[in-house]
This record gives structure tokens, C-alpha cells and sequence, in this order.
């Protein structure tokens, strides 16, 4: 059975002014399967017709092209710059990454946690405690 069309659209694009940032700009009446998709997959709300990507890790064109995988099985048309899909058909490596036994999948599971670290600090869900020792002079 053929998946039902919605009535909304998601461009997505390279940030003009933070160039590894996705901004992801929708329209349609049926932007809220589009929006919650694309903030599943990490995107913040920048106004209510556009979104912004841009993860700790800067990958974002691989988590751009997951995004739109997910769009488009939704019924939501997708449409890719051709600078953007040209970094997405780019695969790269992490240079000097610290963990070199690692596959690219399981760097990006780190990345990912590091990520959800990062989102909750930021979103107050947790803190960071800082010790401080005074150490003696030294004369």
C-alpha cells in the first residue's frame, strides 16, 4: 500500500554563515510530522518554519541525509541542495580521532553520546560538579 503524500515540504541547505551547520526551512500545512522528525534527528527549532543543525561533532551532512531518509518514508518531500548532497556523497574520516580502533559507526555512536551529554548539560537536565583543591604554597 503506497504511503499517503503529506502536504509539506523540507529544503535542506548548508548554513550560509556557519558552513558545516544544515538549516532545514519547511512549508505546508503539514509541518508538525516534518518538524518532530527532523528535531528526532537533531535539529532545533530557529523559527517556526526553519530548523538548524549543527552537532558537536560536525557531521552534519551524514546526519542530514539520515534526516531526509526519514522524511521521505513519512510521505514528506525532501529537497537537498546540490552543495549539501555533495557532502553527503562525500564520505570522510575523523582525522587524529583519539579512539583509531574504531569503525566510523562506532565513532558515531560515541559522537552520539557525547551529543546527549552535551544536550542535557545545556538543557539543565544535568550538572556538572566542580571540585576545586587549594593546594599549599610552595616556598
Amino acid at each position: 500500500m503506497p504511503r499517503p503524500v503529506l502536504n509539506a515540504q523540507v529544503r535542506l541547505v548548508l548554513n550560509p554563515v556557519h558552513t558545516s551547520a544544515v538549516t532545514a526551512t519547511i512549508t505546508g500545512p503539514d509541518r508538525h510530522l516534518a518538524r518532530a522528525t527532523l528535531a528526532e534527528h537533531g535539529f532545533r527549532w530557529t523559527s517556526d518554519t526553519t530548523m538548524a543543525l549543527a552537532p558537536i561533532d560536525h557531521d552534519e551532512p551524514h546526519y542530514a541525509d539520515q534526516a531526509a531518509r526519514a522524511l521521505r518514508e513519512s510521505g514528506t518531500a525532501v529537497v537537498i541542495e546540490p552543495a549539501l548532497q555533495e557532502e553527503i556523497d562525500t564520505e570522510w574520516t575523523y582525522g587524529n580521532y583519539p579512539m583509531h580502533w574504531l569503525n566510523q559507526d562506532e565513532i558515531r555512536e560515541v559522537s552520539a553520546e557525547a551529543q546527549r551529554i552535551h544536550d542535557d548539560i545545556a538543557a539543565g537536565r544535568r550538572t556538572i560538579h566542580l571540585v576545586l583543591r587549594q593546594f599549599g604554597s610552595v616556598s
